[in-house]
């Protein structure tokens, strides 16, 4: 379902940033005017979609393993299986985009740098240089990285409590911690502060997106808490959360950027409802999730997301992306960018991606240098000098 729900994600914002390619080099007009242009611009709450489904993702073997006082994984072992399947991939696009678009040495190393290490969500300068969308895996990687020290505390927190609730309330902590501290960020940045609107780092920080993780994290112990619903406050869930969606979009006031972005708590909070239609249940689940080709799609999900711009940008460089006119022709733009984006996701996936799932292979599931062959651990013959037995002759 995430890996789904990822790639529909990518596609929208292909889509997105195909339409904000096409604005009017002169004017900045956009293609579209009026409720359409307003569609257009709620895309990024797909976005939003990405970080409440990391929250709900990660945080939910935990809180199971916290729920049910089972003993769960150490930390590390959540940020290695998170960090396996995307640093490869994440690293090659900014080594390659970054090397091809640098004419000389040593060039804004600066932006290598920070882009290297997920601190370019710091700097109003370099957060969107060679490859804008990666902002978003910086912050999740600053989750992540929160989510794997907090692990030691949640295990501690359910062997010294007592009963069930006690347990939920212990896993409960962080998802609680994260909505405070978002809630709280804005708070400060829109009505203690002011900020301008190209205050980056402000409005596109890890603190701000902090509710997005929260949602999804208290989603996942609402699940691991054994909430199940019937048929009925599924489907009310499903179209509350979806109707509440497309009037958040409709309704939010993009000229006033401190106001604006409250709607991203919003918008999580009514993907979570739609969300929990789906996950809130025992099955059997839909056969959509199961349609080849959305699975096809999903599976590349991230690869699209973060290759889509380095595409655009090239095939711009080369002419061979229409001019920006009004009216629906981005959709061609998107169509010629999703397609080679879709192609190079499709062999990340077969060649750079693997690569960090090999060297995960190396660990056991408690995140230690695994023993090819502990299953000989109990065998008296294990000692290699039972190989071969020496003479009767050979001296004693």
């Amino acid at each position: 379902l995430q890996d789904w729900l990822r790639g529909l994600a990518a596609l929208c914002v292909v889509t997105f940033h195909s339409y904000q390619h096409n604005r009017d080099p002169q004017t900045w007009a956009w293609p579209w005017s009026g409720a359409a242009h307003q569609a257009m611009l709620g895309t990024d709450l797909f976005v939003d979609m990405f970080f409440v489904l990391s929250g709900l993702v990660l945080w939910l073997p935990v809180a199971r393993a916290g729920v049910e006082s089972a003993g769960g994984r150490p930390g590390r072992v959540l940020l290695m299986r998170r960090m396996a399947r995307l640093l490869p991939l994440y690293y090659t696009i900014v080594l390659v985009v970054w090397a091809a678009t640098t004419p000389s040495l040593p060039g804004h190393w600066q932006d290598l740098l920070t882009h290297l290490t997920f601190t370019q969500i710091y700097s109003d300068r370099y957060i969107f240089w060679t490859d804008g969308p990666a902002w978003s895996l910086a912050v999740e990687f600053h989750f992540y990285l929160l989510m794997a020290l907090f692990v030691p505390l949640v295990n501690a927190g359910v062997r010294r409590v007592a009963g069930r609730r006690g347990r939920i309330a212990v896993v409960s902590a962080l998802p609680a911690l994260c909505l405070a501290v978002g809630v709280g960020f804005l708070v400060w940045a829109t009505v203690l502060t002011s900020h301008s609107d190209t205050d980056w780092s402000v409005w596109f920080s890890a603190p701000s997106r902090a509710a997005d993780f929260g949602l999804g994290m208290a989603l996942a112990v609402l699940v691991a808490a054994g909430v199940r619903l019937g048929p009925a406050a599924r489907s009310t869930l499903a179209v509350v959360g979806v109707a509440a969606l497309a009037a958040l979009v409709m309704t939010r006031p993009f000229d006033d950027t401190a106001l604006s972005e409250w709607w991203h708590p919003l918008y999580s909070a009514a993907v979570v409802l739609a969300l929990g239609a789906i996950v809130l249940h025992e099955g059997p689940w839909s056969r959509l999730f199961d349609a080849r080709p959305l699975v096809f799609v999903g599976t590349l999900g991230y690869g699209v997301y973060l290759v889509h711009e380095p595409v655009m940008r090239l095939l711009g460089h080369l002419g061979l992306l229409p001019d920006p006119r009004p009216g629906a022709f981005f959709l061609w733009t998107a169509l010629l960018v999703a397609v080679p984006s879709l192609a190079l996701a499709w062999l990340s996936s077969r060649t750079v991606e693997p690569a960090g799932l090999r060297l995960l292979a190396t660990m056991d599931s408690r995140g230690r240098r695994r023993d090819y062959y502990d299953h000989l651990a109990d065998r008296p013959d294990r000692s290699v000098r039972t190989a071969c037995p020496a003479p009767a002759d050979a001296p004693r």
